[in-house]
């Protein structure tokens, strides 16, 4: 009796020794040094629902690598599935994961960005006549604001200097992007920007008591906020812009475009004219300039 007790208690011993440690926290990653967190388990668990859905993903694509981490799985479902149309994108329009560029945002929608084309009209329309095709003309003929016409004869200057010092511009780079942003030609009339943007310093709410019987008008608002009235604010504006006009500034070496005068004809005689040179008088009584071309064109300076 006693020596199959023994012999029991050897053989449950043996059997122990054959077991393999187990402890809670046994890592199956056998990275010992990574950019990434260590994780207990690199693949996430999933549900019977979720692993029948896995595995109807990836019946209809290409196989996927099981070995990847589980989120490096899903994207290439996806670019199997929902992400192989920007495999080949659209030129009709914009090429959006959503409806917005922000997927997280769908209430942001903006407006397609003005064309190539009439950035170029704006630029060409302003040298050919500074004095008529001011920035707050031009702004009111495209519905855009003053500063972004600024901002565009700018930038278009800075490109003709960079061109003509052997810059090549990417202009086809320029009309794909267009393509896939659905930039047209012509901006629709819907889109419409204030040519000024006036914003004053807004502090805590006030409130005024005014009879029904009273009348009260925006100078009267304008008192009452202790502030100068938008009509007001507007001729200021306006004055300025006669004072300074805008003027393009050559970016490379900082100093003012010359601009051609602006001329018309008076009359011409072609035994006055002169091969070589053409002549400019200037009558100090009148304040007026005559220029004399080579084939005896007389034409008269325009004062600005």
């Amino acid at each position: 009796m006693s020596s199959q007790l023994l012999t029991r208690a050897l053989g449950s011993a043996k059997a122990t020794l054959r077991a393999p440690l187990i402890t809670p926290t046994s890592v199956t990653s056998q990275r010992l040094f990574h950019s990434t967190r260590l994780s207990l388990n690199e693949d996430k668990p999933t549900t019977e629902g979720e692993e029948g859905a896995v595995t109807s993903e990836e019946s209809e694509g290409a196989p996927v690598n099981k070995k990847l981490p589980f989120r490096r799985r899903k994207f290439h479902q996806w670019l199997q599935g929902e992400g192989s149309r920007f495999a080949t994108p659209s030129f009709s329009g914009p090429n959006y994961i959503g409806e917005s560029p922000f997927p997280m945002n769908p209430l942001f929608k903006p407006t397609p960005p003005m064309s190539n084309h009439a950035k170029e009209e704006i630029y060409h329309l302003h040298r050919s006549d500074t004095t008529k095709w001011t920035p707050r003309q031009l702004g009111i003929k495209y519905n855009i604001s003053i500063k972004r016409v600024e901002a565009i004869l700018r930038l278009k200057h800075l490109e003709k200097e960079m061109v003509a010092s052997g810059f090549v511009a990417q202009e086809n780079f320029t009309k794909g992007m267009e393509q896939l942003m659905g930039v047209k030609n012509e901006r629709s009339a819907a889109i419409v920007e204030p040519l000024t943007d006036i914003l004053p310093q807004v502090g805590s709410p006030k409130f005024e008591a005014v009879n029904e019987d009273k009348t009260f008008t925006a100078e009267d608002a304008a008192n009452v906020l202790k502030r100068r009235p938008l009509a007001e604010i507007k001729a200021s504006l306006l004055e300025q812009e006669r004072k300074n006009p805008f003027k393009l500034v050559d970016s490379m070496k900082g100093v003012a475009v010359k601009e051609e005068p602006v001329t018309k004809p008076v009359s011409k005689n072609s035994a006055e004219g002169n091969a070589r040179f053409k002549f400019s008088f200037v009558d100090t009584s009148k304040k007026t300039t005559l220029i004399r071309e080579k084939d005896g064109t007389l034409l008269q300076v325009q004062q600005s």
